[in-house]
């Protein structure tokens, strides 16, 4: 088996622009999307919410980030705060301002910008919030095509959608972000009773990454040596951006199929 490998370097080819075009294209395509669906009807990747309170999320996230960026006071604390003083038919208009607006933010701060991060990334706090924010929105229209369809999008139809935006290396980066700094934080997730090991490919690229399950922690370490491993998650880059996002189905697990269930069920991204 060759050896694969991620890299800090190689999941930061994503420039600023690319962040911020990736932010104005799927907010843009929330809007398509809420802008005709019932306000009360379900996300089917995200069961709890109404198609209301994903556009009330994805409003006050943006405000919430922008605030950061600019020193200001965040306007909105949580989807209750937004629902309870913006009228609902207002609201996919009211979101696509925020996006705007955050946008506006990005390109406009100074590359020294000091603001505050929630977490370590190795990145200024200016290319942390072109990050967090891309692949915030980014997930979040897959929510919306969701309820377009009435089911959950593959890759390939969420790719032709975002047009550019969801390349080999903007899902690389995404894939980064989510299993080498949110997966780790905290207990381990995917403690079972077992060690394990869990290697991820991305088969359409020369990237991988090891999650190594122990019961007090999750540590994850660029690529995949020769080694064997309890399972293997591989897919695209766009297939494993998705699936372990907890918003596609293709991601294909040889080994234990365990693995791949507890994820789904376990993980999930609070900010």
């Amino acid at each position: 088996m060759s050896d694969l490998t991620s890299t800090p370097s190689a999941a930061q080819t994503v420039s600023p622009e690319q962040f911020r075009t990736a932010i104005e294209v799927a907010a843009r395509t929330v809007f398509a999307a809420v802008l005709v669906a019932e306000s009360g009807a379900a996300v089917p990747t995200c069961p709890d919410w109404s198609v209301r309170h994903l556009t009330a999320h994805l409003g006050m996230v943006h405000r919430w980030a922008r605030a950061q960026i600019v020193g200001g006071e965040a306007p909105f604390a949580d989807e209750a705060a937004v629902l309870a003083r913006v009228r609902v038919p207002d609201l996919p208009a009211w979101m696509l301002d925020g996006a705007d607006a955050l946008v506006t933010a990005l390109r406009e701060a100074p590359t020294g910008l000091d603001a505050w991060v929630f977490m370590d990334t190795g990145r200024t706090p200016l290319e942390f919030w072109h990050r967090r924010q891309a692949h915030e929105t980014v997930v979040h229209a897959v929510d919306a095509m969701a309820v377009a369809r009435g089911s959950v999008p593959t890759a390939g139809e969420v790719t032709a959608a975002l047009g550019d935006v969801l390349t080999p290396e903007f899902a690389l980066d995404g894939l980064d972000e989510l299993l080498v700094r949110f997966a780790p934080r905290g207990r381990s997730k995917l403690w079972d009773g077992t060690p394990l090991t869990i290697a991820v490919v991305a088969d359409d690229t020369d990237s991988a990454w090891t999650l190594s399950v122990a019961e007090d922690a999750l540590t994850v370490t660029p690529g995949q040596g020769d080694r064997d491993v309890d399972a293997r998650w591989s897919g695209t880059a766009a297939q494993l951006y998705l699936g372990l996002w907890n918003r596609g189905e293709e991601v294909t697990v040889d080994g234990d199929p365990e693995t791949l269930h507890r994820w789904r069920t376990r993980h999930r991204v609070r900010m």
